[in-house]
């Protein structure tokens, strides 16, 4: 079976780096093998690929540690400069951009499928069950240029944060450093955050189906979800976040 899924990042508690989001259009799509145990009940199990994520657009806070990984990459940022910087610059700044996080999973679904026959061809069924799903890739694309600000309402910048004793200290042995923080619009790319985030989730998944039977064959549309009970990130000082998302697919199958 195959199709669309449409996800969200569900968030939790008062973390801003949790808040904002909303959701994007993905792909799903897998195999299942499906045991029967009478005309009533049936027991599926499938494993298949599932993409999540979701949306943030405009003014949103980011994390800090993505920030100094950028800033140890500009040539010429010597340690000194970088240890100063870290220790002033506040653990989540804001920019103004377009981003998509984007989380591609292995799944593997279990379900009890309960059914019933309208006639010889017809068949409308639910399903529900846990799921166990693999962290495959996880990247984060922002799209944009934009200053670092130091607070939402974008009224300072990340180098008005910075005490005016050390300002002249820093600008004599990382100008670049300066310009970064202060007045330059840095361009935005795309993060590999995968190392952010835990490798394993679980939770919960359902399904809506109507199918057709023709023989040994048989077509279904499905309409369903998914809700990841494990949060995120690692940290939780990176936000806390749930994975989710709205799915709407077409199958086949045939009975051997």
């Amino acid at each position: 079976r195959g199709g669309l899924s449409i996800p969200n990042v569900i968030g939790g508690g008062d973390n801003p780096l949790s808040k904002g989001y909303s959701s994007r259009f993905a792909g799903t799509g897998g195999v299942f093998a499906e045991l029967g145990m009478n005309n009533l009940l049936s027991l599926r199990l499938g494993v298949e690929y599932s993409g999540q994520g979701g949306n943030r657009n405009g003014v949103q806070a980011m994390s800090s540690n993505q920030l100094l990984s950028s800033i140890a990459a500009i040539p010429g940022v010597p340690a000194e400069a970088l240890g100063m910087v870290k220790d002033i610059v506040p653990g989540i700044f804001y920019a103004d951009v377009k981003n998509t996080t984007k989380f591609d999973y292995l799944m593997i679904p279990l379900s009890l499928q309960v059914g019933k026959d309208f006639n010889k061809s017809w068949r409308v069924y639910v399903g529900a069950g846990p799921f166990v799903s693999f962290l495959l890739s996880a990247e984060q694309v922002s799209k944009g240029r934009s200053k670092l600000y130091a607070d939402a309402t974008k009224t300072k910048t990340l180098w008005d944060n910075v005490p005016p004793a050390i300002q002249p200290v820093i600008a004599g042995i990382a100008p670049d450093l300066v310009h970064a923080l202060d007045s330059e619009a840095k361009e935005f790319g795309t993060t590999d955050i995968k190392d952010d985030l835990r490798t394993v989730n679980a939770g919960i998944q359902g399904d809506l189906g109507l199918s057709y039977q023709c023989k040994r064959s048989k077509i279904f549309l499905e309409v369903g979800g998914n809700y990841g009970l494990v949060r995120l990130q690692k940290d939780i000082s990176n936000g806390s976040n749930h994975i989710g998302s709205a799915t709407v697919t077409l199958g086949y199958a045939h009975r051997l």
